[in-house]
């Protein structure tokens, strides 16, 4: 999925979720563990909406489920 960049931080465990159109979500520790925990794409989505409800409403399944796969 190119258009969706995902970087995970070894050292502080914030997760930066950025889309090709340059908007991104920066992710707490404790919300990166709440996504490695999601079973499908609309548990991610309902993550993600709580940290940035715009960023998630723009994410098709297809994205979603990518963001759960690249987390696990």
């Amino acid at each position: 999925m190119d258009n969706l960049n995902i970087q995970l931080c070894p050292e502080t465990g914030i997760c930066s979720i950025i889309k090709e159109d340059g908007t991104k979500v920066d992710l707490m520790p404790t919300e990166v563990t709440q996504l490695r925990e999601a079973t499908d794409g609309e548990t991610v989505k309902q993550v993600l909406s709580e940290v940035d409800s715009g960023f998630a409403d723009g994410l098709d399944a297809e994205q979603a489920a990518y963001v759960a796969e690249k987390l696990k």
